[in-house]
């Protein structure tokens, strides 16, 4: 029972893998590794190898690192669970390249053991004189088919296990057989040594392209394998298949006599595929030369969409696109994707092809009966009047020229006017009615009107015949408006149309202007011209309005006022020129001196302004000289200081005798305020910068007090 599933695993196994040279039986292959860089199994069942410190070196034709050494000490690869079991019972093949060093040690190249006891294992090894192949019960005696021991060189081995049977193979010669005897023997997954056995036994020299099969390999084959090319060349898998929808497909191979498939498939018997795979033929002639090829299966599961089945009005455009497939072809001249127009009903048939599967879909189209549209009468009325158009015959309707169904419009001009009218199902069908649209007169109303209250128009329209103005003005006949107005005259044409137009007469009302108040004024005072009541103004004296002037003597002055419209009006203002008076005082006093309310404690001349009895001004001119009784004056030589009070500047007047002599100014607790020299008669003494109130000047070689002076 295991060799059967042996077998069945490694059918299941086989695919193409590129490093597996062409060469290499496939059919039944469980290993082949080529070194190429590292321990890995290149097969479908990547039974890959671990490297306990094995070197990569040159191979037989000199390439680097295809190859593996062993130094015989400690260096070795291995695959303790590999993929596979054999017993005595099932069949095996080993080939293998080594170049063995010149050494008498005996070393394991290859084996497949362990130390459990009744298991059956195999190996190769070299010795000083024999290299041989053995298969054993374990912990029994070996069997052996041996061969002379080769140094220095590179060589091969095939060694072929078939249910007991045992051949070697040197450099594509068999060289020695033997058979297996060993009963109740177990099989189990065991490891796979390469360099060393299972207790040891190191193996000194290189090795590469190991290569294991469950099954026992041709003579054919082994002469491929030594001599790394095909005796048989032609075997071919076929066309890569696509199953579609399920569909049972045939593999067949050709150019060899008997063919093995994998994945329990026959040469030629239909079957089923359940999922996409490669699917890899061995092929064998006469002679039991093998060569092998694969081919793809696809599943393919094509399942088109032709669409909805389509009610559409005749000529309507239609675009048939299917979906599901890579190509599609329709029925009656159709292409997909490409718009064509349907006139009439049908079925039409979409066929998908994606790859080599295929399927078909339908779908039917049927062509609706159009409206009967009516568009109705054509119409003759003069530009302007109101038309309704109304279509029957559909479910609703659609009008050129901004026009909608029964709705009333005006009509300026003569034209076509097109209706669409559309069935329930939404199929559309056409007709057209003329409106011819008379012209109507050109009316020419005239300019508008702007005149005067009182002042007579006269309107006259032209442009047609008959004219007739409302508000019972006659055209041509001159009239007497009392009040703005719109005034309209109809015109008829040719045609019986009529036509209007319309002007506005303006009447403008006279202005209530006013020039403003009389005035009575004074001499030297201005007036200024403010009329009003008016849009604008002309005066009299040709002056502006709101200009100032000067009157000098009694006058009235007209002003024109102008309305907005137009109209003007007029008034007038009369202007009463009065003159001031004039009158001196000339006086003296002493200390102070009062006129009108008004004090004077200082000699000078003085201008009082007050208003005459005309209202206009009366200028009094005082001369007033001021006489002071100083605080000891006596008969003491005159001391004159004005203008006293004073805000400023201080005039002091000596006699001659006194020029040369100091003036004191103190205030009014003795204080020293400042020293003044008497050069002249008249000295100025400022007072700007002292405080108001009450100070004194003495002259100090006179020993008298002096005179107040007060600072205001």
């Amino acid at each position: 029972m295991k060799s059967i599933i042996l077998c069945f695993s490694a059918l299941l196994s086989f695919g193409l893998f590129a490093q597996v040279p062409s060469y290499v039986p496939q059919y039944g292959l469980l290993g082949y590794y080529p070194f190429n860089g590292n321990p890995n199994d290149v097969s479908a069942n990547a039974a890959n190898l671990t490297n306990n410190n094995a070197v990569l070196t040159a191979d037989r034709f000199g390439t680097a690192n295809s190859a593996y050494s062993f130094n015989g000490i400690n260096q070795n690869l291995i695959n303790s669970t590999p993929n596979f079991s054999f017993n005595p019972a099932s069949s095996f093949t080993v080939s293998f390249w080594y170049n063995r060093n010149s050494t008498s040690v005996n070393g394991v190249l290859i084996m497949n053991a362990t130390n459990a006891a009744g298991n059956f294992i195999w190996l190769f090894q070299a010795g000083a004189t024999n290299s041989q192949y053995g298969t054993n019960k374990q912990q029994f005696a070996w069997i052996w088919a041996q061969t002379t021991s080769t140094t220095s060189a590179w060589t091969h081995i095939v060694c072929v296990y078939n249910a007991g049977a045992m051949t070697l193979y040197k450099n594509n010669v068999q060289v020695a057989t033997a058979t297996y005897t060993h009963t109740n023997v177990t099989s189990a997954v065991m490891p796979l040594y390469v360099g060393r056995g299972v207790g040891g036994d190191y193996y000194n020299g290189k090795m590469d392209d190991i290569g294991i099969w469950n099954r026992a390999l041709t003579t054919c084959e082994i002469n491929d394998l030594y001599n790394s090319s095909n005796s048989l060349t032609t075997v071919t898998a076929g066309p890569d298949v696509v199953s579609c929808n399920n569909q049972a497909i045939t593999l067949n191979g050709s150019g060899a006599v008997n063919y093995f498939w994998n994945q329990n498939v026959s040469n030629g018997v239909p079957f089923t595929p359940t999922t996409n795979g490669t699917y890899l033929v061995t092929g064998f002639n006469a002679n039991g030369c093998s060569q092998w090829d694969e081919t793809n299966v696809t599943l393919g599961q094509l399942s088109i969409n032709a669409g909805q089945d389509l009610s559409v009005c005749p000529g309507d455009t239609v675009t048939l696109s299917a979906s599901g497939a890579q190509t599609y072809t329709w029925n009656n001249s159709v292409s997909n994707n490409q718009a064509f127009v349907v006139n009439q009903s049908g079925t039409y048939i979409a066929t998908g092809v994606d790859g080599s599967c295929s399927d078909t879909d339908t779908l039917q189209i049927n062509v609706l009966p159009l409206p009967q549209i009516n568009a109705g009468n054509d119409t003759v009325l003069c530009a302007g009047g109101i038309v309704t158009l109304n279509a029957t015959g559909g479910q609703n309707y659609q009008w050129t020229n901004g026009v909608s169904n029964a709705v009333p419009f005006t009509a300026y001009n003569s034209a076509s006017y097109i209706v669409t009218g559309f069935s329930q199902a939404g199929c559309a069908n056409q007709d057209t009615l003329e409106v011819v649209a008379n012209p109507v007169p050109n009316i020419n109303a005239g300019n508008d009107v702007s005149t005067c209250l009182g002042q007579a128009v006269v309107l006259t329209g032209i442009g047609g015949f008959n004219l007739q103005w409302d508000n019972g003005v006659q055209d041509g006949v001159p009239f007497y408006p009392t009040g703005n107005g719109t005034y309209v005259v109809t015109g008829m044409s040719n045609d019986g149309c009529y036509g209007s137009d319309t002007l506005n007469v303006s009447v403008g009302t006279l202005p209530d202007i006013s020039a403003g108040n009389d005035q009575v004024i004074c001499q030297g005072d201005s007036v200024v011209l403010a009329a009003n009541g008016g849009a604008t103004y002309q005066w009299s004296n040709g002056e502006q309005n709101g200009a100032t002037i000067f009157p000098t003597q009694s006058i009235t002055l007209g002003v024109t006022g102008f309305s907005g419209a137009g109209c003007n009006n007029t008034d007038s203002i009369s202007i009463t020129v009065n003159y001031p008076s004039q009158s001196t005082i000339t006086t003296t006093a002493t200390d102070t001196y009062t006129l009108n309310g008004n004090t004077y404690t200082t000699s000078g001349t003085y201008t009082q302004v007050l208003t005459n009895t005309q209202g206009c001004d009366s200028t009094i001119t005082l001369i007033l000289t001021m006489e002071y009784t100083g605080l000891t004056e006596g008969n003491r030589p005159a001391l004159n200081v004005y203008p006293n009070p004073t805000n400023g500047e201080l005039n002091i007047i000596v006699p001659s005798a006194w020029i040369g002599q100091t003036a004191k100014l103190t205030d009014i607790t003795g204080k020293e305020i400042a020293r003044i020299s008497l050069n002249e008669v008249l000295t100025k003494l400022s007072l700007v910068d002292l405080s108001k109130g009450t100070y004194f000047i003495s002259i100090e070689a006179q020993g008298w007090d002096g005179i107040r002076v007060v600072k205001d």
